[in-house]
């Protein structure tokens, strides 16, 4: 499948300046994820509801929508004004707007923001592939390739197929992802940088990881997107409900270990994908 991103997105001086300021967008970019974060602990710890609710969650659509939860989980209506929608993508996307903010590259922004908008699609692989024209690189990630026909299975019996549908988005495509990341360098629509050095750590973390500073990631080519840094994933969901304390969450990128991310639900099971690093590691 071709990408949608129009190739040289960017001009030779955007793509140099942006090198030469990436401490400075990575560093923007990780201490917004950690103030909010922090920004969600705090406001739940006051008032026992996520600040940060669902934009996907039908039942937070509208204002009134939104009113009526708070009612229904004992909570005063006024913190409705207080409240900010959040989704996956979005809080990925927010954290690199902050970056190009911060190194004065605002309109580089918009460009990306202006394509990701293109018929509401907010595809995560687009925003990794508009990052790799900047000069990041895109590494495939699966911690243990010898399970990916079982973990097939398991998400095909997890998310039946609902015709006429040929294909569930929440599947990993485990097999095939890895196959054509090995066999061709291409994961869905993005071509792949490396294919080996996030793949087969099984439970431990590759240790050079933690030195990442800033990374957007994605799993089930793009299903879930989850930015991150230092070795962490800071990640935001768009369906839970906002008496959730886990809306936004911090766990070690480690999908397969106890208490890793990104994240799992009964039925969304992360466990292979595609990460944006500013540079090698």
């Amino acid at each position: 499948m071709a990408s949608s991103v129009p190739p040289g997105m960017f001009s030779t001086a955007e793509i140099r300046k942006h090198r030469d300021t990436l401490d400075v967008f990575t560093d923007a970019a990780a201490d917004f994820l950690d103030w909010v974060y922090d920004d969600h602990l705090k406001f739940y710890a006051k008032w026992g509801v996520s600040k940060y609710y669902g934009n996907r969650k039908p039942e937070h659509r509208t204002r009134e929508k939104r009113m009526a939860q708070l009612r229904k989980f004992g909570k005063p209506e006024f913190l409705v004004d207080l409240q900010v929608a959040t989704a996956c993508i979005l809080l990925a996307m927010q954290a690199c707007e902050r970056g190009f903010n911060a190194t004065g590259m605002g309109n580089t922004w918009k460009k990306i923001n202006a394509q990701l908008k293109i018929d509401q699609k907010f595809y995560g692989t687009d925003l990794q592939i508009m990052l790799q024209q900047l000069g990041w690189k895109l590494y495939y990630w699966n911690p243990d390739p010898s399970q990916n026909a079982a973990w097939d299975a398991e998400d095909q019996a997890l998310n039946p197929l609902k015709p006429p549908r040929k294909w569930m988005p929440v599947w990993g495509g485990h097999a095939l992802r890895y196959a054509s990341a090995v066999n061709k360098g291409i994961y869905y629509d993005a071509k792949v940088d490396n294919v080996t050095r996030l793949v087969g750590f099984r439970k431990t973390q590759p240790a050079a990881f933690r030195n990442v500073p800033f990374f957007v990631g994605i799993a089930h080519a793009g299903y879930h997107v989850f930015p991150g840094r230092r070795g962490d994933v800071i990640e935001a969901h768009s369906m839970r409900e906002m008496i959730a304390k886990d809306n936004i969450e911090v766990a070690p990128f480690n999908p397969l270990a106890q208490g890793g991310a990104p994240r799992w639900t009964r039925t969304e099971k992360y466990r292979s994908g595609l990460i944006a690093v500013p540079a090698d590691f």
